[in-house]
């Protein structure tokens, strides 16, 4: 009979931000506008940027969180430049050392706090 192993403590690891955000749900409105403006369906446009149609859905939605290869891609099919995809969208996200909030699960995360920010005198 084999000894049983103590238990693993438990690691608890920060949240990880929840989609939608202000950030995705503005880049996706825009998406969704730019691909309605060029005619394309969703299909459409997923087949000439090379990426699944659902990813086009989620991404119209705010589901989920590109990468600016993806969101390049997309604008170069759209006839659009990053520029005017980004219109607009003027929320920003504060980072995990000051929220608790990860952009991503297997995202770095500072065991210690960060340094105080320095004033200028």
């Amino acid at each position: 009979m084999k000894a049983r192993e103590p238990a693993k403590e438990k690691q608890l690891s920060p949240r990880v931000v929840q989609l939608p955000t202000a950030v995705t749900l503005a880049l996706g409105k825009n998406l969704h506008k730019y691909r309605i403006a060029a005619q394309k369906s969703q299909e459409d446009l997923a087949h000439e940027a090379e990426v699944e149609r659902s990813r086009i859905s989620k991404l119209e939605n705010g589901r989920i969180n590109p990468s600016l290869l993806t969101l390049a891609t997309l604008s170069h099919c759209l006839g659009v430049t990053l520029e005017q995809l980004f219109a607009g969208v003027t929320a920003t996200l504060p980072p995990a050392s000051e929220t608790g909030e990860m952009r991503r699960a297997n995202q770095a995360y500072p065991e210690k706090p960060a340094p105080a920010k320095k004033r200028g005198k």
